[in-house]
């Protein structure tokens, strides 16, 4: 019976061991990086009643006959499975998903933990601020921000306002999109050869215009002459048939008048008064009808006309002095007259008609000359239409893309550069820079020089660098307040951009420089690089967490303040990043949460509580079995 009493005893011993277990995972279970436990039994030595016999003969074997003693705790284990994780919001907390443990060192010794609650002290330390302890890591290059992770591990420090130098531009990148439906516009060649073309045809235009001028004003003279030459062959023409009229009656006159002196016909002073009568009407009307040219003539005419009209009404009268003979000498002189007037009206129509002929001629050649002018001075007018056009064209600038990138000195000063790229051609752009750079406030700060730079593309829209030509800015503060950090050079990389159908894009989408900055806060990734960002609005590696694992985490010390240390059981710690050999990633803003499991502790009580109560019965129970025995005496 002592036997039962033992077992009972130890029974409630272990059970309370686990009891212990339970209530500290309970008591933990809101504790940063903490890991469970658990508490296996195993029974103790058994004493032997009876050992085990082999079979013989017709009896089989027996089994030995064992009474257990008890039982004992055989491991308490610490189970090292993910807790639940919670965003924090700030930015040094950091949790591992996965396996591994920060590094945690005081100097002497290296600690390893799960919990992750880390901040910076006033020296820019990377500690656990509940213990002081270091986190550990490496720091990156102070220049380059490189980091070594196969050097010797330290502890990390980021000095408070530590500042990163400015660092000048040499280069800008371009990236993005050129639409390659965009309409081409002239190079600055195109556009000097287009308003020279456009000068020269206003040149040309003006000349045709003058000439065509001319041509009209002379058109003009050689139709008036030809009216006037017309009309003047018409009077011509008039005065000569008057006067034949006056000659074709005069001759008649005379011949009545010498057939009267002649008394050989029929005439008789009546009838030759009614021919010079007729004679002297056509005379007159012959007068009428003269030109300047015919007018002496026609006067002589009309006045030997009269005479023999008032000498032959004299003869028919016979009232005065006249006689046959004197009608008939006056009827030749009339004739006479008549015949000079003739010659001379006939010598004046030709002279009209020749002049006529002349100016018909003129008013021909000035038409002509007229007729090509104008087509001249028409071409003329298209040619500048043209002109006017190929220049517009060349001006256009709808393919214009404007773009903006400010760079730095080597003093951090800022130059913000304006520039464009404009299509001059199938496949080709042209990039120009203006003329200046100006600073935040528009106050010009520097002159840039360089030769526009050609981007050439394919014909699937990729960058072709063989014909491309790029060509440097050099930037040059001189005169201006950033005199002092002296000219310098950018070079242009154009490779990054396309030429496909979608619109313009392109702009610069990278230059390496900056203005110096003072740190003004951390971000941690999850390979733990602690990235440092500055007020001028760049960042940069500043150390990187380091990470350990463990053959058998399990076997870890627990040292208290959620620290492990090494055994001879867990291994040596293989130290690495985050994401390699079996190791886990950071998560930042974030904070491991306990993995105890409440439910499952509870029901763990539960089961607890009824073992340490079964092995209570069983002591109680035997107690009363040694007082029934002790009782047997009486």
């Amino acid at each position: 019976m002592m036997r039962s009493l033992f077992a009972g005893v130890s029974g409630l011993r272990n059970h309370q061991t686990r009891m212990d277990v339970i209530g500290n995972n309970i008591a933990n279970v809101n504790t940063v990086g903490f890991k469970g436990s658990r508490v296996n039994f195993q029974d103790i030595l058994s004493q032997t009643l009876q050992g085990a016999s082999s079979p013989q003969g017709n009896r089989g074997g027996t089994n030995p006959k064992q009474v257990g003693l008890g039982m004992a705790v055989a491991s308490i284990d610490t189970i090292f499975t993910d807790g639940s994780y919670q965003p924090t919001g700030k930015q040094t907390d950091l949790a591992i998903t996965g396996q591994g443990f920060f590094i945690l060192a005081d100097g002497n010794q290296k600690y390893y933990t799960r919990a992750g609650n880390f901040d910076f002290d006033v020296q820019g330390n990377y500690v656990v601020p509940g213990t002081g302890l270091k986190v550990a890591g490496w720091m990156a290059d102070s220049v380059t921000g490189n980091i070594d992770s196969t050097g010797d591990l330290t502890t990390i420090k980021i000095p408070v306002g530590e500042m990163m130098k400015a660092q000048q531009t040499n280069r800008i990148t371009f990236g993005k999109n050129l639409s390659a439906s965009a309409i081409k516009t002239g190079t600055e060649a195109e556009r000097l050869a287009a308003d020279a073309a456009l000068d020269a045809a206003k040149v040309a235009k003006d000349l045709a215009d003058a000439d065509l001028k001319a041509a009209n004003d002379a058109l003009a003279i050689a139709n008036n002459d030809l009216s006037a030459a017309k009309t003047t062959e018409t009077k011509a023409q008039a005065a000569k048939t008057a006067i034949v009229a006056a000659q074709t009656a005069m001759a008649a006159a005379k011949a009545e008048a010498d057939d009267l002196a002649a008394s050989t016909g029929t005439a008789t002073p009546a009838s030759v008064a009614a021919r010079a009568k007729t004679a002297a009407a056509l005379a007159a009307a012959a007068e009428a009808a003269a030109t300047p040219d015919t007018l002496s003539v026609a006067q002589a005419l009309k006045t030997a006309a009269d005479a023999l009209q008032a000498e032959a009404d004299d003869l028919a009268a016979s009232t005065g002095t006249a006689t046959p003979a004197s009608v008939a000498a006056l009827a030749g002189t009339a004739e006479t007259a008549a015949n000079t007037a003739f010659t001379t009206a006939d010598g004046a129509l030709t002279l009209a008609q020749a002049a006529l002929a002349t100016a018909e001629n003129t008013q021909t050649l000035a038409k002509q000359t007229q007729t090509a002018a104008a087509q001249t001075a028409l071409d003329a007018a298209t040619a500048v239409t043209n002109a006017s056009e190929a220049v517009k064209a060349a001006y256009n600038e709808t393919s214009k893309v404007p773009m903006q990138v400010t760079i730095y000195d080597s003093q951090g000063n800022p130059y913000t550069i304006n520039a464009s790229i404009i299509k001059t051609g199938d496949n080709t752009w042209e990039f120009t820079p203006s003329g200046t750079a100006v600073n935040k406030d528009g106050v010009t700060v520097g002159t840039i020089t360089g030769n526009p730079s050609t981007i050439a593309f394919d014909r699937f829209g990729v960058y072709d660098a063989l014909n491309t030509m790029v060509n440097s800015l050099t930037i040059d503060p001189a005169g201006g307040p950033y005199a002092g950090a002296g000219a310098f050079t950018v070079d242009l990389d154009f490779s990054a951009i396309s030429q496909y159908a979608s619109e313009s894009t392109a702009k610069a989408t990278e230059q390496n420089g900056w203005a110096d900055g003072t740190l003004d806060g951390v971000t941690i990734d999850a390979t733990g690089t602690i990235v440092g960002n500055f007020t001028n609005g760049m960042s940069k590696n500043l150390a990187r967490v380091a990470m350990a694992v463990f053959n058998n985490p399990g076997g870890l010390n627990k040292a208290g303040d959620n620290l492990y240390t090494e055994t001879n059981n867990s291994g040596i710690a293989d130290i690495g990043t985050s994401g390699t050999g079996g190791r886990g990633e950071f998560a930042g803003g974030t904070l491991e949460m306990s993995n105890v499991d409440l439910a499952q502790q509870f029901s763990d009580m539960i089961i607890t509580q009824r073992g340490f109560q079964a092995n209570s019965k069983i002591i109680t129970t035997t107690d009363e079995m040694l007082e029934l025995l002790a009782n047997l005496k009486r």
